[in-house]
């Protein structure tokens, strides 16, 4: 498994971006693309992080983050939740909300062997479930 220093890298190669650039450094492209910046050990994409991802033509595999009927999840608890998933989920994902309610949140992994398990299990949720996260 490759860390965000690694992937950040990576993406800064495929997206030939001039690191010379103070706004361009390695360090700021990986606090602008990382949630947990560069120390954290959680691989969420910010929105930066994304659209870097995106433009960079890395396949994703987009999922409900959520069973239908969840949406009275408090905004401390999400917060709570996606630090938990920080810790547990092994490849780049990010997390986006459509309409801003909780439950239109959807998860975007870039790893095909964890996005192949999620389908097996049926949804997002079932497995988290299985993999106690």
């Amino acid at each position: 498994m490759k860390n965000k220093e690694d992937i950040t890298k990576i993406l800064v190669d495929i997206l030939e971006i001039d690191i010379s650039q103070p706004k361009n450094s390695l360090d700021d492209l990986t606090f602008k693309w990382w949630a947990t910046g560069r120390t954290g050990s959680g691989l969420r994409l910010t929105e930066e992080g994304n659209k870097a991802f995106t433009d960079a033509e890395i396949e994703f595999f987009e999922f409900p983050l959520f069973k239908k009927g969840t949406d009275n999840m408090k905004a401390n608890e999400f917060k709570t939740f996606t630090l938990r998933l920080g810790k547990r989920l092994n490849c780049p994902f990010y997390i986006g909300i459509k309409n801003t309610k909780v439950a239109s949140a959807y998860i975007r992994v870039y790893d095909s062997k964890i996005a192949m398990m999620i389908e097996l299990y049926g949804s997002f949720t079932e497995y988290l479930n299985a993999n106690r996260i």
